[in-house]
């Protein structure tokens, strides 16, 4: 472990999160890394980007270390660390003693960047609910999840949800047949934009088609069931976590989603909570998700105050430039920066730069 007194230094001012992305069983990275601002961005398989992470990721068909979803950290040597270890090392001044006190030293969140590439798709699937999880998977956690549409592809789709009610029977045949176009043809589909914000429950089925790069903040877990898996690396039992079929089409819906239910709560639009001459703050999710986490976005012309008191959250630079100004200094935010601000960490300010709005997002662990 790096040393504690480097690690004491770290948290007094915004802590740096350094880029963390791997390969993954579906193509994609251009956007992704167009986002994170890479030299030569394209699609090769490194589509995720898991910045905000104390999970370890275990993709089906990859190699999996031990280490790997770990989000890391830039020290003030510039040593690159594991954000758990400086967790580990300095719990109550990163995480607060409520929140470690119930959740020790992990985040309870976890936020990526995933990019699906030209002629690539995610399966049809569904993400167990905590229930669920803590029955079959051992696991206290089911995948509740937002996404925050940041790019998109021409040919971008997305589907949500079945349009009818579906016999299980019937989508045992598809699942068997590996028939996705019988699938999605009964499920809602949609063209996503930039922007866009999705709230998605656990247990309902969807799937991403080519184009679409979204943020995602979720539920601390990578359980995916997945109803494909001809043409991916891996098979039919690991598809299903390694639980029997029968078990693993427990935790999916096969009611109908209703239009108005998903136009009107999944798909959401951003309510303003705070104004602070010409600057605001958004509410992008319902005060349901708060028991998983929470997200805002921040859009600033100027300056906005960002108290203190708050607990831990990582702040992301969406669009725009400008500076995270306090006590500690000025700290450089833009498009494909992250901070991890501690829970010790005093107020600043958001300060814009140039005549583009700043625009940020902060990802919270649950609150309820």
């Amino acid at each position: 472990m790096a040393d504690l007194d480097l690690m004491k230094r770290a948290v007094e001012k915004p802590v740096p999160i350094a880029p963390h992305t791997y390969l993954h069983f579906y193509n994609g990275g251009k956007l992704r890394a167009k986002f994170m601002g890479e030299a030569d961005p394209k699609d090769d398989y490194r589509s995720e980007e898991w910045f905000f992470s104390t999970n370890r990721a275990v993709t089906p068909g990859r190699e999996n270390p031990p280490d790997k979803g770990f989000s890391r950290i830039y020290l003030p040597n510039g040593e690159v660390v594991l954000l758990h270890d400086l967790l580990k090392a300095l719990p109550i001044e990163t995480l607060g003693e409520r929140h470690h006190k119930r959740f020790g030293t992990k985040l309870g969140i976890l936020v990526k960047i995933f990019d699906v590439g030209d002629d690539a798709h995610i399966p049809v699937h569904w993400h167990p609910s905590p229930a669920f999880s803590k029955k079959h998977l051992n696991d206290d956690y089911g995948k509740n999840e937002a996404w925050v549409v940041l790019d998109t592809r021409p040919q971008a789709k997305t589907w949500v949800g079945w349009k009818e009610d579906i016999d299980p029977k019937d989508f045992r045949r598809w699942l068997e047949a590996q028939d996705r176009e019988e699938m999605l043809r009964h499920m809602h589909e949609f063209v996503p934009h930039p922007r866009d914000i999705i709230f998605l429950r656990d247990s309902y089925a969807h799937s991403l088609g080519s184009g679409v790069c979204i943020m995602e903040p979720q539920e601390p877990t990578d359980w995916n069931i997945l109803a494909e898996w001809e043409g991916f690396p891996f098979g039919k039992k690991d598809a299903a976590c390694g639980l029997d079929w029968d078990t693993a089409l427990q935790a999916v819906k096969f009611e109908k989603m209703p239009l108005d239910y998903l136009n009107g709560y999944v798909r959401r639009k951003p309510e303003v909570v705070r104004r602070e001459n010409g600057s605001v703050e958004e509410k992008l999710v319902p005060d349901e998700a708060k028991q998983y986490f929470d997200v805002k976005r921040m859009i600033v012309k100027g300056q906005l105050t960002m108290n203190g008191g708050q607990g831990f959250y990582c702040i992301s630079g969406i669009s725009g430039k400008g500076k995270l100004s306090g006590k500690f200094g000025e700290h450089p935010i833009a498009r494909g920066k992250f901070y991890f601000i501690p829970a010790c960490l005093p107020g600043y300010r958001l300060l814009s730069e140039g005549t583009e709005p700043l625009e940020v997002m902060c990802f919270y662990p649950p609150t309820t």
